[in-house]
């Protein structure tokens, strides 16, 4: 059956994608996605969302760090998520207001695809629609920056009368037994990937998803980014 239950964001993209997320091949991507139909979660970041209020604010001290985030009982996880936490905190540096974005997914021919930002950031009189990677593993190169900022932009930003930027958060370890950095990216627009290279993208990404046996074939549309926009 389409779908299995499978969670999918715009985070996936460049993490499937081969041989990249710009010209990926479609039935190449399907054999990585495959990969992932019998695998289960390893570990969430999802308590940190609905603290990211005291996170931006500066309120998050180390001892509230250590008590608030470790639902894990793997010290090595709780760790790895305490290390974003405190990356976050120092980055907003208590500047600002943070408005969070409903975290509900919405179901999309057939598979859930969860919203592509955490929330808006508003300081100095700019609001940015930010985008946070969060995985150790997975590492932002130039493209998928390109390609994450046009995403957040089509979903989140065009629409939206607060005319946010978006901004790339990018908490991943660069280089084996360094630990995590961050690494952010504000992207303008005219900055990322072409609306057409996206859209094609995420065709092509839709037909590996369908081929995998997660996704159902779209109905002829003019736009597929219109699949993904909150209702």
């Amino acid at each position: 059956m389409a779908g299995r239950g499978k969670f999918f964001e715009l985070l996936d993209f460049p993490k499937f994608a081969y041989p990249s997320v710009v010209g990926l091949d479609a039935v190449q991507t399907s054999y990585n996605l495959v990969e992932r139909l019998g695998g289960k979660g390893f570990m969430s970041y999802a308590q940190i969302w609905s603290r990211m209020p005291l996170i931006v604010s500066g309120h998050a001290t180390e001892g509230y760090i250590q008590s608030q985030f470790s639902a894990y009982g793997d010290d090595w996880k709780n760790a790895s998520i305490q290390d974003v936490v405190r990356l976050l905190r120092q980055y907003f540096g208590g500047r600002g207001t943070w408005y969070p974005y409903p975290a509900k997914p919405s179901k999309v021919l057939g598979f859930w695809f969860k919203p592509s930002i955490k929330g808006v950031w508003y300081v100095d009189g700019q609001a940015y629609a930010v985008l946070i990677n969060a995985r150790k593993g997975q590492r932002l190169f130039p493209e998928h920056v390109r390609f994450l900022a046009r995403g957040v932009y089509e979903l989140h930003c065009i629409d939206d009368p607060a005319d946010p930027i978006p901004l790339i958060l990018d908490v991943s370890q660069h280089q084996d037994g360094e630990g995590r950095i961050l690494r952010p990216y504000i992207v303008q627009p005219e900055e990322a990937v072409s609306f057409d290279e996206f859209d094609e993208a995420v065709r092509q990404f839709l037909k590996a998803l369908e081929l995998a046996g997660v996704a159902l074939p779209p109905d002829p549309i003019d736009s597929v980014t219109d699949l993904f926009k909150k209702k």
